[in-house]
């Protein structure tokens, strides 16, 4: 469980800056959104961001302040205390996860794979490093090879994904304004509001993102409190010395 709330706290990962307000021009046959897509992906290089995640399980209610860094498909974290385990250091690199606990002296490390579709149910360190790619503007949409299911209109984008329904709302038929990801079998739901919108880097803004998967009775939601964007990120940011003395956890 201490991974999955981890992980959590990684997902809130694009809120941005307020850039310019104005009122943006209409885009023809609904392409806008993935044109600015195109540009976000082409611009964004690092990131830094301090996050306040709130969450319930079960009948527990606590809350973690997490450090987070992006540079390239390199990913670092870092937690103040977790239901008195004390902090935590993480980085996920090559898509493979790994957390040490400093006061226990144990450690996590595991390989996160794609989404699973069709009956498979995706653990949520799937879902959230897919919720991840998406934030970061790396997005699956790609004109030259459409999703199955695509179906374009002027305010709104729907396709299917792996397992989720996925539903783009838009503003103006550029910039998204909520992403809404379902999957009944599974249990998910992801929810993602946007907001201050402009032409320029990083074109719009994360307002809040909420969790909730039934099947486990877990709801978050990541309230991002400082963001910064290309800038220089030391590379020591992301390497994690874990001592030979650490044990290895099996799962958490």
């Amino acid at each position: 469980m201490r991974l999955f709330c981890i992980l959590l706290a990684v997902f809130v990962l694009q809120a941005c800056t307020p850039p310019e307000k104005i009122r943006p021009r209409k885009s023809s046959k609904g392409y806008g959104y993935i044109n600015l897509i195109e540009q976000r992906k082409g611009q964004f290089e690092s990131a830094a961001y301090l996050i306040d995640l709130r969450i319930k399980d079960n009948k527990q209610k606590f809350s973690i302040t997490t450090e987070v860094y992006f540079s390239g498909d390199s990913i670092a974290f870092y937690g103040r205390g977790y239901l008195g385990k004390g902090a935590f250091k993480g980085n996920i690199i090559n898509d493979v996860v790994t957390i040490f606990f400093k006061s226990s002296d144990e450690y996590y490390r595991n390989s996160i794979g794609g989404l699973n579709s069709g009956i498979e149910c995706a653990r949520p360190g799937e879902v959230l490093l897919y919720v991840l790619s998406l934030l970061t503007g790396r997005g699956n949409l790609d004109l030259e090879d459409k999703p199955v299911g695509l179906e374009m209109r002027k305010q709104r984008i729907e396709y299917l994904d792996g397992r989720f329904t996925h539903t783009i709302k838009l503003k103006d038929s550029i910039y998204p304004r909520r992403e809404i990801l379902l999957d009944p079998l599974c249990k998910d739901s992801i929810v993602v509001n946007y907001g201050s919108f402009g032409r320029k880097f990083p074109f719009y803004r994360t307002e809040d993102i909420l969790y909730y998967n039934g099947e486990y009775n877990f709801r978050a939601k990541g309230f991002v409190r400082e963001q910064k964007f290309n800038i220089n990120i030391r590379q020591s940011k992301f390497q994690l010395n874990i001592p030979s003395s650490a044990t290895l956890l099996d799962r958490i």
